[in-house]
């Protein structure tokens, strides 16, 4: 007899241990709702001064334009100084970026989904194109870009591109190594193991919100005599 009770004795007990672990289990669940609901009110006022900010931005980078267009080769320095960029460029690229007249990186809704960046170029030996853009977007699906198709002047167009296998790639370089301008023809498709632009995402997040970064560092092809 004294068993039977207090084995009822023992899952009573255990059930309220259950009951009072449900309760609490629930109260946790509710708080943590909370903890969403301001979390999302921060995401939410992050993006609007984001946007609000990133409008400040915009006649400063107007205004950074007129003055860096007065200085030669601003941008091909630019990019040789930066020590990832900088290794795209091949000889024949420098003398191709010598005709390019301006930069422009436009974001596209809010700076983390996608942007634009837009080479305008003067007319020139190498392509009929006078703009080169390219667009990124980070999309739920995966990454997605447009770019522009070049007309390269006959016997301009640089070599083919073997592509390399996925496992031996360096990461913090696209599958081609003949020429920067290879960039404009790659998509998503084309960079298989990648889930991001990472060309395309330095020159936005690094060239273009600040050139002058690598100003003291020496880079390649600084020193190349003009023909």
């Amino acid at each position: 007899m004294v068993s039977c009770r207090a084995k009822r004795a023992k899952l009573a007990a255990e059930a309220e241990a259950e009951r009072l672990k449900a309760v609490a289990m629930e109260k946790v669940r509710e708080l943590q709702d909370e903890l969403q609901k301001v979390t999302d009110k921060l995401v939410k006022k992050t993006e609007e001064m984001e946007r609000k900010y990133d409008q400040k931005k915009v006649p400063i980078y107007d205004r950074r334009s007129l003055v860096i267009n007065s200085i030669p080769d601003f941008w091909l320095t630019a990019f040789l100084k930066h020590p990832t960029l900088g290794t795209l460029l091949t000889q024949e690229d420098q003398q191709i970026f010598r005709y390019l007249d301006s930069l422009h990186v436009e974001d596209r809704k809010y700076p983390q989904k996608g942007y634009c960046i837009t080479f305008n170029f003067k007319i020139n030996p190498y392509f009929e194109n006078e703009t080169l853009s390219k667009t990124v977007n980070y999309t739920d699906e995966g990454l997605k870009t447009t770019c522009t198709t070049i007309r390269w002047n006959e016997g301009k167009a640089p070599p083919a591109v073997t592509p390399v296998p996925v496992e031996e790639r360096d990461k913090r370089l696209l599958p081609f190594i003949t020429s920067f301008f290879k960039w404009f023809g790659y998509a998503a498709e084309d960079t298989m193991g990648f889930d991001q632009d990472l060309v395309g995402d330095m020159i936005k997040g690094e060239l273009w919100v600040n050139p002058l970064n690598h100003e003291g560092e020496d880079g390649e092809g600084d020193d190349e005599d003009d023909d």
